[in-house]
Parts: C-alpha cells; sequence; structure tokens
C-alpha cells in the first residue's frame, strides 16, 4: 500500500499591499482558510509590523504576508520593513497583491496606490495583481467588477498597465471555495507563462516536430507520482519499449520526453513528466519541466492520464493531486484527464468498479476527474485490447468536450513560438538553399567558360592547323593533331610545331626524290 509522500517544494510568496481597511487581514484568512491575521474595525492599522503565515492551498505551500496600512505619509524607516519583503520576494515565485475595496474607490485610494508602486518598481510590475474585496457588497448592488473599472478612469488604466490581472473576493464566504483556488490557478499560470518563454528556447526544434502532420496525432500527457508506472504505461499504450522504465520506487523520470508511433493505423504522441507532485526539484526545475510538457504536446493534449497504483492508499495529498494539476495546467483541465490505475495484476479477479466502491476518498478522488478511470496490467504489454478500451474511453472524453484538445493560454503561446521557429528554421533552410543555388550556376559558368575556351582552342587550333596544312601540304590528320595538341594546352607554339613538322615533310619527301634519282640512275 502506498505511504504518506513529502510536500513539493514549490512555495508561492503571496504579499498583501494597501492601506488600511481596504481588506488585507480578511484576505490572508481567506487564502489560508483559517483566522491567521487579527481582524479590527478600527481606521489605525491594526497591523504594525509585517506578519507571515504559512499554508497550503491545494497542496502547494503558501506564505502569505500581512503587512502594514500604507497611508502615504510613511517615514523612511517606515517604509524599511517593505523594502525587506521586496527583497526577500525578489526571486522564485513572489505575487504582490494590491488590494482594494471593490464597492468604492477615492482620490486617497489613488494617492496610496502610486505610492505603493513608486516602492515595487517597474521591476516587480510582472508581478503585481490587484485584488478587489467586497464582493459581496458588489453582489448585492447588482454591479460587476469590470462595470467598476470602467466607471474609473484611473482603475481602466491601471488594470490596463496591469494587462488584466485582477481578480476579487467575498471575504464573508466561509469554508473552501474556488475563488482561492481559481487565484493561485491564476497566479501559478501567469507565472509559468512568463517564465515558460526561455525554457522553450532550450528545447531542440526540428521540423518534423513542428509539421502540420503533428496535428494528426492523438496526443497524451502522462501525471503521477514516483513510481506509480507512468513511464510503463507509456510504453504499453505504444506497444514498445520507448520509455525507461524500471522496476521500484527509485526510478524517477527526471525530464520530459515525448515518443511517437502509430499504433494500429493511429497515429499516438505520449509526453512522460517527472513527478511533479513529489521529487527534490526547486520551483525553477518544476517551471521549466511543465513549460516543456506544455511545449512538447501543444497544441494542446486529447488526455491527461493521471496515474495511481490500483492499491494506492488515498491520502489528502493524494486527493490534491487533480487540484494540483489545474494549477499546473490550467482550469478546465480535469475534463480532459483520466484516471489510470496501474498494476492492475494485483486486482486478483476484483473489478476496479467494486474497490472504488468501497473506498470513500478513491471514489471522490476518481469523481473529480468526471468518474472516468481504466486499469492496465504494464506486465502483459501484448493485451491490446487494454490499449483499445483506453482509447475508446478518450474518445467519448473528447467528443463530450467538442471534439477538440485542451488549451489554454499557455499552449496558445507554446503553439505560436513553435510555428515562429518552424517559420525561422523555414526560411533559413530556404535562404541557406538559394545561397547553394546560386553558388552553383557560378561554378558551372567557369566550368562552361573553361569547356568553352577549351573547345573553341581547339576550333581554332584546328583551323590554324588544317590551314597551315593545307598551304604546305601537310594532311589532314596533321593539322587535326596540331588542333589536338594545342586545345590540351601543350607547351609549344603552334606555329613553331607546325614549321618543324612541315621541314620534316619536307626532308622526307626530298629524300624520298633523292631515293628516286639513285634507284634510276643504277636502272641505266
Amino acid at each position: 500500500m502506498g505511504g504518506t509522500h513529502s510536500m513539493p517544494k514549490v512555495c508561492l510568496h503571496l504579499v498583501m499591499l494597501g492601506r488600511t481597511g481596504a481588506g488585507k487581514s480578511s484576505t490572508g484568512n481567506t487564502i489560508l482558510g483559517r483566522q491567521a491575521f487579527s481582524l479590527l474595525k478600527s481606521y489605525k492599522s491594526v497591523t504594525q509590523d509585517i506578519a507571515a503565515e504559512v499554508g497550503e492551498v491545494c497542496g502547494f505551500a503558501v506564505i502569505v504576508y500581512d503587512t502594514p496600512g500604507i497611508s502615504g505619509t510613511e517615514r523612511e524607516e517606515e517604509l524599511r520593513q517593505f523594502e525587506e519583503v521586496l527583497q526577500k520576494c525578489g526571486s522564485g515565485l513572489c505575487v504582490f497583491l494590491l488590494v482594494l475595496q471593490g464597492d468604492r474607490f477615492t482620490q486617497e485610494d489613488q494617492i496610496i496606490m502610486e505610492k505603493i508602486e513608486e516602492l515595487l518598481e517597474e521591476k516587480h510590475i510582472e508581478n503585481t495583481w490587484i485584488l478587489f474585496t467586497r464582493g459581496d457588497q458588489l453582489g448585492e448592488e447588482n454591479k460587476t467588477i469590470n462595470k467598476v473599472i470602467n466607471e474609473t478612469e484611473y482603475l481602466k488604466k491601471l488594470t490596463q498597465k496591469y494587462e488584466g490581472r485582477f481578480h476579487v473576493f467575498n471575504n464573508k464566504t466561509k469554508g473552501p471555495n474556488d475563488q482561492v483556488k481559481s487565484l493561485i490557478t491564476k497566479v501559478f499560470q501567469r507565472n509559468l507563462q512568463r517564465f515558460s518563454k526561455l525554457p522553450w528556447r532550450s528545447i531542440p526544434i526540428r521540423i518534423q516536430d513542428t509539421s502540420d502532420d503533428s496535428l494528426s496525432y492523438r496526443r497524451i500527457v502522462l501525471l503521477g507520482r514516483r513510481g506509480v508506472g507512468k513511464s510503463a504505461a507509456g510504453n504499453t499504450i505504444l506497444g514498445q519499449e520507448v520509455f525507461k522504465s524500471t522496476n521500484g520506487s527509485n526510478a524517477v523520470t527526471r525530464e520530459c520526453s515525448e515518443k511517437r508511433v502509430t499504433v494500429s493505423g493511429s497515429k499516438v504522441s505520449v509526453v512522460d513528466t517527472p513527478p511533479f507532485f513529489d521529487t527534490g526539484m526547486n520551483p525553477e526545475q518544476i517551471m521549466t519541466e511543465i513549460a516543456r510538457s506544455v511545449y512538447l504536446s501543444s497544441p494542446g493534449p486529447h488526455a491527461f492520464l493521471i496515474v495511481f497504483k490500483v492499491n494506492i492508499k488515498i491520502t489528502e495529498q493524494e486527493q490534491q493531486i487533480p487540484q494540483m494539476i489545474e494549477m499546473m495546467f490550467g482550469e478546465g483541465v480535469l475534463k480532459y484527464s483520466i484516471i489510470l490505475f496501474t498494476h492492475g495484476d494485483l486486482l486478483e479477479g476484483k473489478s476496479m468498479e467494486q474497490v472504488i466502491e468501497k473506498n470513500n476518498a478513491l471514489r471522490r478522488l476518481v469523481d473529480q476527474c468526471g468518474g472516468r478511470f481504466h486499469v492496465f496490467n504494464n506486465r502483459d504489454q501484448n493485451n491490446r485490447e487494454q490499449v483499445n478500451d483506453l482509447q475508446q474511453k478518450s474518445n467519448i472524453m473528447i467528443e463530450q468536450n467538442g471534439g477538440g484538445h485542451y488549451s489554454n493560454e499557455i499552449y496558445e503561446d507554446a503553439q505560436r513560438f513553435k510555428q515562429e521557429e518552424r517559420e525561422r528554421t523555414l526560411k533559413e533552410e530556404e535562404l541557406r538553399r538559394r545561397e547553394e543555388e546560386e553558388r552553383k550556376p557560378q561554378v558551372k559558368f567557369r566550368s562552361v567558360l573553361i569547356v568553352t575556351a577549351v573547345c573553341a582552342g581547339a576550333a581554332v587550333a584546328a583551323l590554324v592547323g588544317a590551314a597551315l596544312a593545307g598551304a604546305a601540304g601537310v594532311t589532314a590528320a596533321v593539322g587535326a593533331v596540331v588542333g589536338s595538341a594545342a586545345a590540351a594546352g601543350a607547351f609549344d607554339d603552334v606555329a613553331a610545331w607546325t614549321q618543324r613538322r612541315k621541314r620534316e615533310e619536307e626532308e622526307r619527301r626530298q629524300q624520298e626524290e633523292n631515293e628516286e634519282d639513285r634507284n634510276l640512275r643504277k636502272l641505266k
């Protein structure tokens, strides 16, 4: 049976800034789900010093910083503690929440916002969100936050400056609620979106990976804890050993990798991922690998398979995994998710339906994914029926989702980056091809000139040789030989060569005449 696992080392720092009475302490309590900060109705700031409280939201560690109310008249020593927090949160996952009342905005609020922006400086803008409180009051007045923003010119410019990064809280709502999960998910996604641009550039680009043909693949992403059998499940789906898989909980996939295979006539792409939920990876490594998985599965997966062992002990942390996946990959991701149980051979004849029915915690886990689950026996990789059944369940899920794949801003950015890289690569190849083509004609032209010169030389030399031969009675063959010798680049001058041949011919003819004269004299 599975044991407990340590919390991941991903920690989100949330620093709340605003004037007295804006609702900073209440917001901190809503985020942490408990009375962590003191609440008193007062015109004087209740929080005199910066207070920090640790909590957990959807499986992720969160540190909330409640700060004294800012009036805009603070002395230098009073602002020093704010600077300490800014330095502490200068790296890693840190977000600054500018807390404003959603039902009212005054000239004083504007002055305080301007003072806070001076504190944050330009470098923290991308990590800053506006958090409007009193969402309950807006509801009572039948107002939306968008209407409030559009009615106030300063708020309109402020939200534009922060590129629409704002959220609304109703701090009167007690107990677990989606407004906190929604805020943390937005924040995590935004950080991933900013952070991911660099990791995408570090991923090797191959044209075949970004071709239109890749869109025809059924794209699957495997997610799960250490040692649950993710890589083995990938091998079972693809019908061959493509992912490194070894027995034991110490077998860990360190980096995302993607493999493509045509299975029973269908093109399938599987992305195997590290165990994001319980490794010693630091936040930067986790963000990098999440970004890599997004890039490799863009424009978006058709299915996320959340992998568990059939005999896993479902603890509170296991139940939080689907919510953690929502934070990592965006809201709506669970509509495209199926729980995949491995080690089906351990069921020993029992059905997984019976196991789920008897285990309330397990049933709640499966319910988070719309009741969708499947069982694999990775020891029986030749059993293609289990893969075909998974494909059928995936098809039903895809139809329920409108027939498409999962996508959000991050996937759209990844696909846009992929397309840009592909176009850039194609342009570079086209430019290289043109340069080669331009070089080739020049080489040919030089060759043609050389050949033409040689041929022309041969023709001229042959004509000259023939003319000389005709003038001196030399045979046509000699003229042709002269032409060949000249065309071949013979070192003798053509005229000198022909004159020498002419003398030799005359001497030979003279010898023949002399020989005839001797013979005639003998006959007499």
